[in-house]
């Protein structure tokens, strides 16, 4: 039945595309340099695509020559798609899914189903987002709003050759637009459903003869998306994913001499919402009717487990406040020996987060915005130096990063948790033990169950160097290597309320069946007053060999080798050796995980037909990474694994095309197959489950494709229309790290459809505009509900699952001033 439901879904689309595409008149086009299209009256020339230009390989290229599988999206095709954030991206990009969890912040990014869970920020990202070549310390802390986009270049495979050590699955390369010497303005108001606001401002336009300048600005909001019960209390907002923000970008362009560009640039975003509550996709039979009865009900049924009613339960509040901001200097000198580029970043953000922490109406544990704390500093300094001889394409450049991770984690007993707490050992003990007869003043409402501090620094160093021979007219051969340096420090401080594990050791022993639930890691009073420090120094040889050769002027082909290192690092979270370990239930101080390292081969052909109204590329590939980084929620704390292999392998193709049946139109899209699955390895514990081995890994599907359609036409008067279903299809898929059945997601389609209207004579613009058009629900992740499975240390897989919902349908209009 699902499967009917994704194809009728997939049907309507297409028809949605074709009956926007018939509803204007036929129009003969012109291309312009950029590849995109406008329409004129009388133009007699065949529709031709223009080059694309990428920087892929940090030089200006055509596309069509580059040896990478690359997914180039022009700024216009964004707009159409209504691409404002990093989320966004997955409809216009074949293989790319990105997925939230409990917050914004722990937002994650996976190229061909590789990528890091974000919700722990010991973890380095996977796939590596750049800023106008700068580097984002993570996925979650990257691309927001930034106003008018040059282009957005999305890199699969290994990149780190030229990008650096977070970029083991690929690089979304975002290249925003430059301050123009010619004076241009864009005014926009966006309304919608669910309260959505929207205004922003852009003027660019010249200062001097030599100076430039961009200036944006934009505020936008929206209502809930989920209604709440509250339960007692003390929240009483009934809504959430509910938000406001407001952005500032500028740049300055200096051009004093035609050798010399200083570009400028700083920005600014404060951010303020409700998020990120969870649903119920199953509820344990004995602890559901209680988290009820704690939550005002009868105590006789659980909650309600239809996710997609979008009714979350939670008795806090969940407020989350973001402060991002930062300055960069790029400066391209063309000296007599080559081009020297210079980028020095420095960048800030700052995120405090509220949580709700059992995701229920009852009131049991809960985080803070104002004492849950994530925070980064980083600077950075690259340096490069290319030029080209007859026959050789060079680049060396060093590059060194600084950063800082701050992190304060204080969870907080709710004024049920004694009572439930109670209720779990009286259970397990068959009504013998009394939580009270514990000496001690513990698990009092309102105290800190944990009060943890973690300070990291770390500083990263490298020099790579990647050149292009041409050894013949036809055949090119790209070797580049980099040596990359990693050290970290952390210094982690535990405190908070004195719990009960050491009355537990006592009284029942490591083996005693209560003993576990007592030691909890929140309620570990071993860690009480510790303090450790760790230090941790990685280095790797990565690099990469291509050779590509241009069978004519339409086909290329090419084979690669490239090697990924991602860094090493620490689980921020507090770790504890189990029952059966020479010290049970102490304090694991000894935190730091592997780097993970990638092996990936290649082979691909890119080609143009005589017209160059086509363009096809294909490859097939090969990736094995090894010491593969897992982060898991067990249910009560995040435990990082490093999975001995993973394999990723198949073959994906993307297509751009002017059909000459039909001026006007443009498609572009793409097809991805890749088996990503875990190797053989021994599995015999909750933290890499028996079902791993030889499994396709979490959030991988096995088919991936996306479609786009732009009809540009004329409509009324001097008025012209274009209409654009941008559209994405997944292959079924699992969203829990532990691949529990009920966290999986089935086929889906997602769709967005916009038109806009616009004239030559008029200055104004009149979108309208709607996501997610077919209301598909899905989930984005699955998790396991802490302390209401059958198991208190950890969930039981199949117990007490919840889930982060997808965001439902949402429509609205845009006015547009230009002058």
């Amino acid at each position: 039945m699902r499967y009917f439901n994704t194809l009728s879904k997939t049907t309507a689309s297409v028809s949605l595309a074709a009956l926007l595409l018939a509803a204007g008149a036929h129009a003969q086009v012109e291309v312009d340099e950029q590849g995109t299209t406008s329409t004129t009256e009388n133009a007699e020339t065949t529709r031709r695509l223009g080059a694309i230009t990428v920087t892929a390989q940090k030089r200006e290229q055509s596309l069509q020559d580059v040896p990478i599988v690359v997914t180039a999206l022009s700024g216009e095709l964004l707009s159409d798609a209504g691409v404002k954030d990093i989320k966004d991206l997955t409809v216009v990009t074949p293989g790319l899914l990105v997925t939230s969890s409990s917050k914004q912040a722990n937002t994650t990014a996976r190229i061909r189903g590789i990528g890091t869970v974000g919700d722990n920020p010991g973890l380095e990202s996977s796939v590596g987002v750049v800023i106008d070549g700068v580097p984002r310390a993570r996925n979650g802390v990257s691309f927001g709003d930034l106003g008018e986009i040059e282009r957005i270049e999305v890199l699969k495979g290994p990149q780190g050759t030229l990008f650096g050590k977070s970029t083991s699955a690929g690089v979304i390369n975002i290249i925003t637009k430059k301050p123009s010497d010619e004076l241009e303005s864009i005014f926009e108001v966006g309304i919608g459903n669910e309260g959505f606001l929207r205004t922003s401002a852009e003027v660019t336009g010249p200062l001097s003869e030599t100076v430039s300048g961009r200036l944006f600005g934009v505020y936008e909001e929206r209502g809930g998306l989920l209604d709440v019960k509250t339960g007692n209390g003390p929240r009483t907002e009934d809504e959430t994913s509910q938000y406001d923000f407001y952005s500032f970008r500028g740049q300055l362009l200096f051009e004093p001499s035609g050798d010399l560009e200083i570009l400028l640039s700083a920005d600014y975003t404060d951010r303020e919402e409700d998020c990120c509550m969870g649903d119920y996709i199953a509820v344990d039979p004995a602890r559901g009717p209680l988290v009820t009865l704690l939550a005002g009900g009868d105590g006789a049924s659980a909650f309600p487990i239809d996710p997609f009613d979008r009714v979350a339960f939670a008795s806090r509040d969940a407020t989350q406040t973001t402060e991002d901001w930062g300055v960069s200097a790029n400066i391209k000198w063309q000296t007599g020996f080559g081009e020297l580029t210079s980028i020095t970043s420095y960048r800030d953000w700052e995120n405090g987060s509220g949580q709700d922490s059992d995701f229920s109406a009852a009131d049991i544990w809960y985080r803070d915005d104002e004492t849950s704390v994530d925070a980064f500093a980083t600077f950075s300094q690259e340096l490069r130096l290319a030029g080209a001889t007859d026959n050789i394409d060079w680049q060396v450049g060093v590059f060194y990063a600084n950063e800082t991770l701050d992190r304060t984690d204080f969870l907080t007993y709710g004024n049920d948790y004694f009572f439930y707490f109670q209720q779990l050992l009286l259970g397990a003990s068959g009504g013998a033990f009394n939580l009270a007869a514990l000496p001690g003043n513990i698990y009092t409402a309102e105290a800190n169950a944990t009060a943890d501090v973690y300070e990291q620094s770390a500083d990263s160093y490298a020099i790579f160097t990647n050149n292009t021979f041409s050894l013949t007219d036809q055949f090119d051969l790209t070797v580049g290597l980099r040596y990359t340096i990693d050290e970290k420090t952390l210094e982690s401080n535990f405190d908070g309320n004195a719990g009960s594990c050491t009355t537990a050791l006592t009284v029942f022993g490591a083996a005693g069946g209560l003993t576990p639930t007592l030691c909890l890691p929140w309620t570990n009073d071993n860690f009480v007053g510790v303090r450790s420090t760790q230090d941790r120094s990685d280095d790797d040889l990565s690099g990469t060999v291509k050779g590509a050769y241009r069978v004519n002027e339409n086909l290329m082909s090419y084979a690669s080798y490239s090697r990924g290192y991602k860094a090493g690092g620490f689980n921020l979270d507090r770790s504890q050796f189990g029952p059966s370990d020479p010290t049970p239930f102490q304090p694991n101080l000894d935190t730091g995980f592997d780097p993970e390292t990638v092996d990936a081969y290649e082979v691909g052909f890119k080609t143009n037909n005589a017209a160059n109204s086509l363009f096809f590329n294909g490859a097939i590939f090969y990736q094995e990474y090894s010491d593969f980084q897992l982060n898991t929620f067990t249910g009560t704390s995040f435990i990082v694994t490093s999975v001995p292999g993973v394999i990723s392998k198949g073959a994906e193709f993307d297509i751009r095309y002017l059909p000459e049946q039909l001026e006007g139109l443009t498609l572009q899209g793409g097809l991805v197959y890749a088996e990503t699955q875990y190797d053989d390895f021994e599995a015999v514990d909750f933290f890499a489950p028996p079902r791993l081995p030889g499994s396709t890994i979490s959030f991988a599907p096995r088919w991936s494709g996306t479609l786009a359609a732009t009809y540009e036409t004329p409509f009324i008067s001097n008025w012209d229309a274009r209409f654009n279903v941008s559209s994405r299809f997944t292959s079924r898929y699992n969203t829990g790290s532990n691949l529990d059945p009920l966290k999986e997601v089935d086929d889906l389609v997602v769709v967005n459809a916009r038109m806009a209207f616009y004239s030559d004579n008029s200055p104004f613009e009149l979108e309208v505009w709607a996501q997610n058009l077919f209301d598909e629900d899905y989930y984005e992740l699955a998790f396991d509900t802490p302390l209401q499975g059958n198991a208190a240390t950890q969930t039981a897989p199949g117990t007490a699952v919840g889930a982060f919902l997808s965001q439902p349908l949402t429509f609205g209009a845009t006015a547009r001033v230009r002058f």
